[in-house]
């Protein structure tokens, strides 16, 4: 069985109420052999759904993938209530990622008006925190780029001297 990885991050939306944007994305992280992000719709996402946050996990690198590629996933993504952890909103699910779906998600993770009304603890000093945890359990097709960045951080032995890929 392949070695399976595993990784949290945490996300912090800054000045979430004046995003101008529909649909933003974290920065990019790697779990295993794999690029991810997160995505967020602040306002819900494309299929009308516009009354809750909607947060998915993306294969950030999804179209330098090769054909046939797929990503079996287990993760949390979780908006995280900043006065007490106990009340923060944790959603979990277990997928295949793929060319037809490279994301999955979850369109109802937050209903917007307790997201952002000062009492609930979710929107704080105009900031909001999303924690994900990642667990890759298998890969299918790996990404080019990213064996070949990966490669040039890895040493080759040269008539005994340690030298990078990228110096050979």
């Amino acid at each position: 069985m392949e070695k399976q990885y595993k990784k949290k991050i945490t996300w912090t939306i800054k000045n979430f109420s004046s995003l101008p944007s529909d649909k933003i994305y974290s920065d990019y992280f790697l779990v295993g052999d794999s690029k991810w992000r997160l995505l967020a719709f602040p306002k819900g996402n494309a299929s009308g759904i516009n009354k809750c946050l909607s947060m998915y996990l993306d294969v950030a690198d999804s179209e330098s993938l090769p054909d046939g590629w797929k990503r079996h996933t287990n993760f949390s993504i979780t908006v995280v209530n900043q006065i007490s952890e106990k009340l923060s909103a944790p959603q979990v699910s277990q997928n295949w990622f793929d060319q037809k779906s490279p994301n999955w998600g979850f369109p109802l993770m937050l209903p917007i008006a307790k997201l952002v009304d000062k009492n609930d603890g979710f929107l704080v000093n105009g900031n909001v925190k999303i924690v994900a945890e990642v667990g890759v359990l298998e890969v299918v097709g790996k990404s080019d780029v990213l064996v070949e960045t990966l490669l040039l951080h890895e040493s080759i032995d040269v008539n005994g001297f340690q030298v990078l890929h990228s110096q050979v």
